[in-house]
């Protein structure tokens, strides 16, 4: 029914808006970047309706990665104003998750392709699971610094390796270490902001040279795409984040983990039969 909408510039456009709403609505309501639902769309449409693209799923998340940046931005300004974000948390994390982004970014453009599809599909039935399960408080406070720069470096390059933002695995962190809910998703909205902004500055950097990128490109950002997801996710990101706080979110966290897994399954799978794990040339 989607290829339906892919047979001109318009019907493209309009599935991007929707997946702005979509995208920009979860960001600022779990904290979780809008990368989960952005990155399996814009790499399906690259690859449905651009001939020569070999770079699909390195696209789509270069893309993903430059729209979370003011999705971030407006969410964490939002969670700010309602008294949020937690900036101890913030800066106990932010150089670690900094590092970590940018590493991300250099190990993606190592790998092919199908290689991306295996990754993302893994980390997003992962993330499934971990939105099924009860938060579970495993200490109150932060750990120590060596156990914070594994976690923060381990979010900030799986985050940015797939274009996810970094809720998805902030939120249960600072969950399991006493935080409540509604400042964990406020305070990972700043956070995927210092994973953003390395992140794609990274994938502009590394894919400038590179053959079989989508049409009107830089580097790994595909312009008409972070154009029209930026356009709606914008502003939908704020009202998520205010959304936050009256609605039941373990409800809704469940259904997404389904929705995430079942996704993961299948983006995953696709990969295995394009050819399994690879590099690129």
């Amino acid at each position: 029914m989607l290829d339906l909408f892919l047979s001109d510039m318009f019907g493209i456009a309009f599935i991007l808006l929707l997946t702005g709403i979509f995208a920009g609505f979860v960001a600022g309501l779990l904290g979780v970047g809008g990368g989960i639902i952005m990155v399996p769309l814009v790499a399906y449409i690259l690859t449905q309706t651009q001939t020569g693209v070999l770079t699909a799923m390195h696209s789509a998340i270069g893309t993903s990665l430059a729209v979370i940046i003011p999705t971030s931005f407006l969410s964490a300004k939002t969670h700010m104003a309602l008294g949020n974000v937690d900036f101890f948390v913030v800066r106990k994390f932010a150089l670690y998750v900094f590092i970590g982004a940018c590493g991300g970014a250099m190990v993606a453009r190592l790998l092919d392709n199908s290689s991306l599809k295996i990754l993302f599909g893994s980390l997003c039935v992962i993330f499934g699971f971990i939105f099924l399960l009860k938060n579970i408080v495993l200490r109150k406070g932060l750990p120590n610094i060596l156990f914070r720069a594994v976690i923060g470096g381990t979010v900030g390059l799986l985050s940015s390796l797939v274009g996810i933002g970094g809720g998805s695995l902030m939120v249960p962190s600072l969950t399991s270490f006493g935080w409540k809910m509604h400042r964990a998703v406020g305070t990972s909205a700043l956070i995927g902001l210092v994973i953003a902004i390395p992140g794609m500055t990274s994938f502009v950097i590394m894919g400038m040279d590179v053959p079989g990128r989508p049409t009107h490109s830089f580097g790994y950002v595909w312009l008409p795409g972070v154009l029209c997801l930026t356009t709606t996710s914008f502003f939908m990101a704020i009202i998520g984040a205010k959304t936050a706080d009256r609605i039941n979110r373990d409800k809704l966290r469940k259904i997404f983990g389904i929705v995430l897994s079942i996704v993961g399954l299948r983006l995953a799978y696709s990969g295995f039969v394009a050819g399994g794990f690879g590099f690129l040339a």
